[in-house]
């Protein structure tokens, strides 16, 4: 009704419309659920996860909404089989957007009690499914990667060492019944173990490493004495294992010069004794071998296997003991003396000697784990390992080439026999004569120490050596052109790789070194190690007594008051360690929403200039609405050219002659133009509006003319937002732009100028615009647009009482 549209109500006829202009003009084809832009499996917190849309998520977790948890990759449930049988890829891709909606970091905030762990756990769950469903892995690991980027930047969030070490020492799996320390790092040992090497290498948790590597480690107050406070520490303890080793190469370089046994009586004894320096090597061995022994008591068999270096220390150890048995088969088989020349392939003494050999190489390269404490050496130490890996792979394929090439060969050129040993022989005629040889020969033409005549013979077989030397060639370009090259591009790519991430390779690498000094025992370094202490004859008593003594009723009642104890404890750490997780969740949200605005722009100092270009336009306009009527009358002599000087010459605006005012000129106010275009939108938007109503909210009217164009604009609507005249550009310098807002303005009055005042005559008009004409291009001063200003204030109090006094008046009227 009226009353509703005078309430300003009109907009929603204009809103209502559009949707409905709207709704006509979508295809049909939009309207299918086959071209919809989601498929069906995709639920509403679904696809806010997707979009990792905060509020949505909130809203949705608050009203109770559940995200559906996956099945594993082989399950074979009923429903995993029916859906797969069904259509496996819909099944695939359904299981990729739940993932992928899991990963989201607004989800694991919002939803998760322990967001690190399931941040963890998750981005470990997605690197695993990376593997078997290889035609997604790029999308896995990219989801496995955002996870591990969420665990860093909420662990950035992080103000104190209190809640950082209140994070990094939280375990989840606390078990009443032992002993534990509350400052073991037992979180920072689960992100080694899932490899999240981000949160890791975070500069706040490195901080606190370095901190208790150095120094500051809480449990070293509980050490006995002084001295054993001072050895326990870490770097202390890094630096006796580091001294101890090098003496244990340094003996094993004293053993390999022989400096003790140069006797030749004693170097053909069969079965020789020990000597002096292998008598001290052997403590060092027994130290090793304990040490590592502990080390997979403690840990458990798993992880200690998952450790490369583990793995190498366990073939080291293994070739030393296998060395000490064969010396000791050797001393009490062998007990006389023979010439060396003259002894057995496998004599027990030289294959200790060679197994001893391997044992030293094995633990001069050992001593490059150490470099990992290095910020120079470390990248360089874990590059070498990466490289490892590819010459692996390609030795895969290089002894494939390498096996089908000497099976030709040899069975080609095999009849070649003669009495030289095959490529050792001064001519190397007989480079192929056996599978072995066949092989050596290949092997060792890559490094281009075979000649070409290896392919001759004897007779006149001219087609046989071409056969044997198309091969030889062929297999050089394989293995030297192609594989050789690959090796090499692949080994240059795992460089550039670690190279691109050398800060938190090496942090995580280091990082896995102190961590191995910062558990409770092996604080003496082998072979002290071997020593029995005195610590270790009080853990064999308490032993003995909780297992062979009876537990009377006192002592189950002190048992009982210290699980309440600890129990009432890890309460405490709990809740605690969830008020910290409150407040990381918190400033991350903050800080997330803070980073989207940035992104979009939209920033405080955004808001407050376009406050300001909003008022200082207010008052350029009520400036221009002041000032711009001569310049209208010097518009409208030029005919048909004053509606081209109009910003927008198609727009459905016209000029309409405005009436004489009581003080002989037309004043004109800051609503005239908004008042002209709401009208249009509403009449052009709401057909259903009664077309009596000429009125505005603000008690201003359209002429006459306008309102008898109101079924030509109805037919022929603004084409573009741009079309109202809200976008006009005004030029001071310019007498187009101000004739044309003064053309627009000129289309509104108020009432009392309607009900009081008669219209110019098209003639005095004309006249008027003519004498006016030369006042049109003059600038407006400082002076004049404060005037203008002041001006425009006082029509607007004239105008509302006006409006005010006629409003009344109608009123009577109508009683």
């Amino acid at each position: 009704n009226d009353d509703s549209v005078r309430r300003g109500s009109v907009p929603l006829f204009g809103v209502a419309a559009a949707l409905r202009l709207y709704s006509e003009r979508v295809p049909p084809i939009l309207l299918d659920k086959q071209f919809s832009d989601f498929t069906p499996d995709i639920t509403p917190i679904i696809l806010a996860a997707h979009t990792n849309n905060y509020e949505i998520i909130k809203l949705l977790v608050q009203k109770g909404v559940s995200m559906p948890q996956p099945h594993e990759v082989r399950c074979n449930c009923v429903e995993c089989v029916s859906s797969s049988d069904v259509d496996s890829l819909r099944h695939s891709r359904s299981r990729l957007n739940i993932y992928k909606a899991l990963s989201s970091p607004s989800l694991i905030a919002l939803s998760s009690e322990d967001p690190f762990l399931t941040a963890f756990r998750l981005s470990w769950e997605l690197q695993e499914l990376s593997k078997v469903e290889n035609e997604f892995k790029s999308e896995y690991e990219e989801l496995s990667q955002q996870c591990k980027q969420f665990a860093k930047d909420l662990l950035d969030q992080t103000r104190s060492s209190r809640e950082l070490e209140m994070i990094l020492n939280y375990r989840d799996d606390i078990n009443l019944l032992e002993e534990e320390g509350n400052n073991d790092l037992a979180r920072l040992k689960l992100a080694i173990k899932y490899h999240q090497k981000e949160f890791v290498a975070q500069p706040n948790c490195q901080q606190l490493l370095a901190s208790r590597w150095y120094d500051e480690f809480p449990r070293l107050e509980a050490a006995p004495s002084r001295h054993g406070l001072f050895i326990r520490k870490p770097f202390i303890k890094f630096i006796c294992h580091t001294a101890s080793y090098l003496t244990f190469l340094f003996l094993l370089l004293l053993a390999s010069q022989h400096i003790v046994t140069t006797e030749q009586d004693r170097q053909d004894r069969q079965g020789p004794a020990p000597t002096t320096v292998e008598w001290m090597i052997l403590p060092w061995v027994l130290g090793f071998i304990w040490a590592e022994i502990k080390q997979m008591w403690d840990g458990g068999f798993q992880d200690y296997v998952h450790d490369w270096w583990n793995l190498m220390d366990f073939v080291m150890n293994s070739l030393y003991l296998a060395t000490i048995s064969l010396k000791i088969v050797a001393y009490t088989k062998y007990s006389g003396s023979k010439p060396r020349n003259q002894w057995e392939m496998w004599h027990p003494t030289l294959v200790a000697e060679a197994v001893f050999a391997i044992a030293n190489i094995f633990s001069s390269l050992r001593l490059i784990s150490l470099f990992t404490a290095n910020s120079h050496l470390g990248p360089l130490q874990i590059s070498l390992g990466r490289m490892l890996l590819d010459i692996l792979k390609f030795l895969f394929i290089y002894c494939l080439v390498l096996l089908a090439f000497a099976n030709g060969l040899n069975q080609l050129l095999q009849m070649r026999g003669g009495k030289c040993k095959g490529i050792r022989c001064v001519e190397q005629n007989n480079a192929f004569s056996t599978l072995f040889e066949t092989l050596q020969s290949l092997f060792w033409s890559i490094f281009g120490l075979i000649n070409l005549y290896v392919t001759n013979v004897d007779a006149d077989h001219q087609f046989t050596e071409f056969v044997g030397a198309t091969m030889f060639g062929t297999y050089n370009i394989i293995s030297l052109v192609v594989l050789l090259n690959m090796l090499i591009a692949m080994m240059n790519n795992s460089y550039q790789h670690i190279a691109d991430h050398a800060d938190i390779e090496w942090k995580f690498a280091r990082t896995k070194l102190w961590m191995s000094y910062f558990e409770e025992g092996a604080t003496l370094p082998a072979p002290f190690n071997i020593i029995p202490s005195p610590k270790l004859f009080l853990y064999f008593l308490c032993w003995i007594k909780r297992h062979v003594c009876k537990i009377t009723g006192s002592k189950r009642s002190e048992i009982f008051r210290s699980l309440g104890r600890r129990a009432a404890e890890n309460l405490k750490i709990n809740t605690q360690y969830q008020e910290v997780v409150r407040n990381l969740v918190k400033r991350y949200v903050a800080a997330m929403i803070r980073d989207a605005k940035t992104e979009e722009g939209l920033t405080e100092e955004n808001f407050k200039e376009l406050k300001q270009d909003i008022s200082s336009f207010r008052y350029e306009v009520m400036g221009m609405m002041k000032t711009g009527k001569p310049a209208l009358q010097g518009a409208k002599a030029s005919g048909s050219s004053a509606e081209s000087s109009l910003a927008y010459p198609n727009s459905s605006l016209k000029v309409s002659p405005a009436p004489q005012s009581s003080q002989g000129k037309s004043k004109h106010n800051r609503f005239k133009i908004i008042a002209s275009i709401l009208k249009q939108s509403c009449s052009s938007a709401s057909p259903r509006l009664p077309e009596v109503f000429n009125g505005l909210p603000n008690g201003l009217v359209v002429s006459e003319e306008s309102s008898s164009k109101k079924s030509s604009q109805k037919r022929n609507p603004p084409k573009d937002d741009i079309d109202f005249g809200l976008f006009q550009t005004r030029h001071w310098g310019s007498s187009e732009a101000t004739s044309g807002a003064g053309e627009i303005s000129r289309e509104m009055y108020s009432l009392s100028e309607e009900a009081g005042e008669p219209e110019v005559s098209d003639a005095e008009q004309r006249d008027r615009e003519q004498k006016d004409i030369g006042e049109r291009g003059l600038l407006l001063t400082e002076r004049e647009e404060e005037t203008a200003v002041k001006e425009a204030k006082e029509e607007n109090s004239e105008v509302i009482n006006t409006n005010s006094s006629s409003n009344e008046g109608s009123s009577k009227e109508e009683a």
